[in-house]
């Protein structure tokens, strides 16, 4: 019987005597029903070996696991490897030679559990490797990532699905530890799985006290932080909202005699992270001041308290947050912060991912205006569309989504890079790439630059010089690397469209309508944050057990006792907090002033207030006006849409252009400015 298989291997590998909640259900599943399914467990509820279990039962074919951190998939590895489970990660940190043995293992047969990110679905030498496999079993971590109804969406998660049936995967199984009925619903109808392929535990934890405090300032909240981590019994994880605030916040508690306070945000470079969590993960009573960038993957049963100085921005990312403490099942401390101004700011950031109708216009114009290449696809350089039109990465991914699946104007198809660097493994290997006499050979050798050990071939460039198919040149050097000729590494990738039988509209006016429709999707989006905001506001306020509520908010409202759970603000009090978030701060008209000083442009209201609130951009970083100026930031704690008012007024005086030369050239829909994209913002980042 295969699920006594399954028990055996839980022993064995992993030395559990049995299973809990209902893995054993959720497996069968898998491998006596061949199903797909979804698991749906809180942080910690042991959703990692609802697969990779079933990976190690299954005779032939992998385990593909699709991970959206990096980190995550080198702690699961890690893990998986001591107990000599043959498994590996395939991501950009690897080395040559070690992304060279992970492939070689994977095509051998003998890889058991390969674990990458989702955007490699999409590199086509992967996708040509996998091709040449069978799938057993595909496993997506972080499944509520494909839903648009949930507060973590990501476009790239969108084709997992279809690379499902593409490569004809043999199961599926969906996991994530936040999911709303909505957002279940979205899963199933993607990866086809059936009412009773879906496996849940409830959201209640009643070894957990989830309690509200109300405090206006930093100090205020200090006086009440400060003593509950005097008096803790084991760690604590104090969040924060922007990388500034971790810094401040742990500054601010050593001051006031607590030792060995640790810092973790985003920011930090990748060796202090890791120290920070392999110190954290240590301590019998260790305290970490963090953005949300901290607790994926961190696995620590005896985490005591679990503090929000700031108000999170959902309650998917509350419930996950507050789900790392007390996993041993001992009484554990989650406390909430409510203050007026930290909405303020929570509310300005739902606003930053909007860009401006006529960025998407002239963003639109390219697209549609673009020449098929010599396969008929389209195909671009998204960083450069982000610099040029400033717009972020991730909201120009979904705009391209929007195309293909509101639209049906294209398909995203396999990306492609430009530049392979290619080095010969050794002298008999350089020989068998020189005996090679195909065509696309030929061309490769007569056109790439020898650099002495290696070579770098712009494929694109080659294909153009001498009209040989981009796409068979990438298959040779492919070629080479599977037959382990060569090692390659590909950089400068180009996103890849199909134009489907519904072409892009090429008139002004049918560009313009289409722009309309994504500024107004932008601006949805922008209220759909702001409702999360307020969710979480009723659940900290409401007269009703905290709880409850949320187990309410996530389809689960019969899991906590009638009476309540006997710990949280309302139970032991008998009322919600009492808060209102309505601090009205009047614009300053002379930090206004002093922005439109530093910033000369005036063709874009958002712009502006972006710089004044602290929301970076790829233009402000070209403008210089982003994250090293003194400026930047300086009226965070403004209501962002009076920010907005008070610079549309200001533009509007002088016709929307520039008061003086700008420091770039003036954009217009035939000439746009560039500069680099992202930063490392310490002031107006989140994670």
């Amino acid at each position: 019987m295969a699920m006594d298989r399954a028990r055996q291997v839980l022993k064995d590998v992993f030395g559990f005597p049995s299973f809990r909640l209902s893995q054993e259900a959720a497996i069968a599943q898998l491998i006596e029903r061949n199903d797909n399914a979804l698991v749906v467990y809180p942080t910690g509820g042991g959703k990692s070996l609802c697969y990779q279990v079933p990976a190690l039962c299954l005779d032939s074919g992998i385990t593909l696991v699709i991970s959206p951190l990096i980190s995550l998939m080198k702690d699961q590895v890690d893990v998986l490897v001591q107990r000599n489970v043959k498994a590996a990660s395939l991501d950009s940190t690897l080395s040559m030679d070690s992304a060279s043995w992970v492939k070689a293992e994977v095509l051998s047969g003998s890889m058991k559990i390969l674990y990458v990110a989702p955007e490699r679905l999409n590199n086509e030498g992967f996708v040509q490797m996998m091709s040449q496999v069978k799938i057993a079993l595909l496993a997506v971590d972080e499944a509520h990532c494909i839903s648009q109804w949930g507060s973590s969406f990501r476009p790239e998660y969108l084709k997992i699905a279809r690379f499902c049936e593409e490569q004809d995967v043999e199961r599926v199984l969906c996991l994530t530890a936040t999911a709303t009925p909505a957002v279940v619903d979205d899963i199933c109808k993607s990866f086809l799985i059936k009412k009773e392929g879906v496996f849940r535990t409830p959201v209640f934890r009643p070894n957990l006290s989830l309690r509200v405090e109300v405090a206006e300032t930093l100090n205020k909240k200090l006086d009440i932080l400060v003593p509950l981590l005097q008096s803790r019994t084991g760690p604590s994880i104090v969040y924060v909202t922007l990388q500034k605030h971790a810094e401040d916040v742990a500054e601010s508690l050593m001051a006031r005699g607590l030792q060995d306070v640790l810092v973790y945000h985003a920011g930090l470079p990748a060796p202090k992270r890791q120290e920070v969590q392999e110190t954290f993960m240590k301590s019998d009573n260790g305290i970490v001041c963090c953005t949300i960038a901290f607790g994926m993957g961190i696995d620590k049963a005896n985490i005591r308290q679990v503090i929000h100085l700031f108000m999170p921005k959902t309650l998917e990312n509350y419930s996950q947050e507050v789900g790392r403490a007390g996993r041993d099942g001992l009484r554990s401390d989650c406390i909430m912060f409510l203050a007026a101004a930290d909405m303020q700011i929570l509310q300005g950031f739902c606003h930053g991912d909007t860009c401006t109708k006529r960025d998407l216009q002239l963003w639109l114009q390219e697209v549609a205006l673009k020449a098929l290449s010599s396969d008929g696809t389209l195909d671009f350089n998204l960083y450069e569309q982000s610099k040029t039109y400033d717009i972020r990465s991730n909201v120009l991914n979904l705009c391209y989504a929007q195309l293909e699946l509101d639209y049906g104007f294209l398909r995203a198809i396999t990306p492609f890079y430009s530049i392979y660097e290619i080095t010969p493994r050794g002298s008999d290997e350089r020989a068998n790439i020189f005996k090679d006499q195909t065509k696309a050979a030929v061309t490769l050798r007569r056109c790439w630059r020898d650099k002495g050990n290696k070579f770098e071939a712009n494929v694109v460039e080659i294909a153009a010089q001498t009209g040989e198919d981009r796409n068979d040149l990438a298959k040779t050097i492919n070629r080479w690397e599977f037959s382990g000729y060569v090692q390659t590494r590909p950089s400068q990738v180009r996103s890849r469209y199909a134009v489907l039988k519904n072409p892009l509209p090429k008139t002004s006016d049918g560009i313009e309508k289409i722009a309309d429709e994504l500024f107004a999707g932008m601006r949805k989006r922008e209220e759909d944050g702001v409702a999360k905001l307020r969710h979480v506001l009723e659940l900290a306020t409401d007269d009703d057990c905290l709880p409850r509520n949320l187990s309410k908010y996530f389809g689960g409202e019969d899991t906590v006792p009638e009476d309540g759970c006997g710990f949280c603000t309302f139970c032991t009090t008998g009322q919600g907090a009492t808060f209102s978030p309505n601090l009205v701060v009047q614009v300053d008209k002379k930090q206004i002033s002093a922005i439109l000083q530093a910033c000369h442009e005036r063709d874009d209201p958002r712009l502006l207030a972006r710089m004044a609130f602290g929301i970076t951009s790829p233009r402000l970083t070209a403008l210089k006006c982003s994250t090293n100026h003194p400026l930047f930031g300086s009226m965070v704690n403004t209501d962002f849409n009076a920010l907005l008012t008070a610079f549309d007024a200001e533009c509007s005086k002088v016709g929307y252009q520039g008061t003086l030369p700008p420091p770039v050239p003036k954009r217009t829909y035939s000439q746009t400015t560039t500069g680099r994209g992202g930063s490392s913002n310490k002031r107006g980042r989140r994670y």
